[in-house]
């Protein structure tokens, strides 16, 4: 039996480590398709909201302030190579240093 993919709590190996790429064109942002060697962008078939809170933990640390917290996931699917993933965006994971820092290939000081 197909589980969707906003079922499941985590993308795959595909899509993490830097895995899954994009870029926008004006103001709409594509992700790309971490299987396909020629940047095919992906559909969004569903989003979910996976967390909200009242509160954003990080507003204390920051000059500019959150209105709330949330984590959004999105299900993706390659028409190209039907590779299906999930990814999530968030403002209540880490905020701020570099990507090389969120990945842990170097220390944030």
């Amino acid at each position: 039996m197909f589980v969707p993919e906003l079922k499941r709590h985590h993308g795959s190996e595909a899509v993490q480590n830097g895995g899954l790429t994009g870029s926008t064109d004006t103001d709409y942002f594509y992700f790309f398709c971490p299987k396909c060697p020629n940047k095919h962008i992906m559909r969004i078939l569903e989003y979910t909201v996976k967390e909200r809170t009242e509160v954003n933990k990080y507003n204390t640390e920051f000059k500019i302030k959150a209105k709330n917290g949330f984590v959004l996931a999105f299900d993706l699917y390659c028409e190209n190579c039907k590779h299906r993933d999930l990814v999530k965006i968030s403002n209540i994971g880490s905020q701020g240093g570099t990507h090389d820092e969120a990945l842990g290939k170097i220390s944030s000081s």
